[in-house]
């Protein structure tokens, strides 16, 4: 609707008075309404309703002067039973840049005692109607993930690239953590029962030193403290103290190597289960960020219009607490299983230690 600014719409300065924008507002309202074919006094008169203003806000961003031609355009953001909420603007003529902005929502009453009432069928459904589309907001049998994915930023694609990579090595870590852990504990099993059979410990000393058996950590250990045992008694014979610390000692380097390689990889697991939760809030806070942003270029702020941006974001979390979770879970497990492990290979060392003190005497 096209408004000229005259001079008793100013003030001293020239300037359109703050108040004069509701009626300016008022009459594009009173004109769109009729375009729809709807007046007040038809309403009134045919169907005993009158439209009344229940809230307004307004936005005033740049003034208006004497003379100015101005453009005040009304859109319609939701409409309801018995209320509808309007997104009001007005510019300069030839401009498109927005001079004061309202929300506005009107209301229905009943003309004899003034109690709210539903529209009247034919004007709710010219409303309707005249709802603008939603910018860019895909159907809903559209929003699958495949789809969010897609349709997400650079840099969110980035961020759920990285946590998918991070997700794979997680679980390529878990699947040989767990199959190299899980024979180590069988070996350790073997060995023990072979150890314990009241063997001739010179007979297993050989097999395994040869390699005609493979009993695991454990049985490099004991390997490690026979042979060391058996290469001091040669060169300092009757030393019980030089034979006892130096297979201990040989038997704890043993022991580190045999851990460390068992060990290694779990500071992966750890490191991805505590960062890859906050790489994927990284992802959805610049998501939702930009899906605001996006909102300024829009006439109609709702709920609808940023859900698929922020559906989008939120799966960059989701894939972050799919590579954290499990990478925390198997982490937790194997440090666990390692603790029992070493507290196994610490009691063999005291106990061989036992035995070769009572073979040295």
């Amino acid at each position: 609707m096209p408004i000229r600014v005259y001079y008793e719409d100013t003030d001293a300065g020239g300037i359109v008075y703050y108040a004069n924008w509701l009626r300016y507002f008022e009459r594009a309202r009173t004109d769109w309404l009729r375009a729809l074919g709807f007046g007040h006094r038809a309403l009134a008169d045919e169907h005993g309703v009158l439209l009344v203003v229940r809230d307004v806000s307004i936005d005033y961003r740049r003034p208006a002067r004497l003379d100015d031609q101005l453009v005040v355009d009304v859109r319609p953001a939701a409409v309801r039973r018995a209320s509808c909420l309007l997104w009001q603007s007005a510019r300069l003529a030839g401009n498109d840049e927005a001079l004061v902005v309202a929300q506005l929502r009107f209301a229905a009453i009943r003309r004899g005692d003034g109690r709210a009432t539903a529209f009247p069928e034919p004007l709710q459904r010219r409303i309707r109607d005249s709802l603008p589309a939603l910018p860019d907001a895909p159907a809903d049998s559209e929003l699958s993930i495949v789809t969010l994915v897609l349709h997400a930023s650079l840099l969110v694609q980035f961020v759920m690239a990285l946590l998918l990579l991070i997700s794979l090595g997680s679980w390529t870590v878990i699947f040989r953590k767990g199959f190299a852990i899980r024979a180590a504990q069988r070996a350790t099993d073997d060995f023990e029962s072979e150890f314990w059979k009241d063997r001739d410990l010179g007979a297993l000393y050989e097999e395994i030193r040869t390699g005609r058996a493979d009993h695991g950590p454990l049985a490099r250990i004991f390997e490690s403290g026979m042979s060391e045992f058996l290469k001091t008694r040669q060169q300092k014979p009757g030393d019980v103290a030089a034979m006892l610390d130096g297979s201990r000692r040989a038997m704890r380097a043993a022991y580190q190597r045999e851990m460390d390689a068992l060990e290694s990889n779990l500071a992966f697991l750890a490191s991805a289960g505590s960062v890859s939760p906050y790489i994927g809030l990284f992802g959805t806070v610049w998501g939702i960020m930009n899906s605001f942003r996006g909102l300024a270029n829009v006439h109609q702020a709702t709920l609808a219009a940023v859900a698929p941006g922020i559906a989008e974001a939120l799966v960059a979390t989701a894939i972050g607490l799919f590579a954290a979770i499990p990478a925390v879970v198997a982490y937790n497990r194997y440090a666990y299983d390692m603790d029992r492990l070493s507290t196994r290979f610490d009691s063999f060392v005291d106990e061989f230690s036992n035995i070769l003190q009572r073979q040295a005497r």
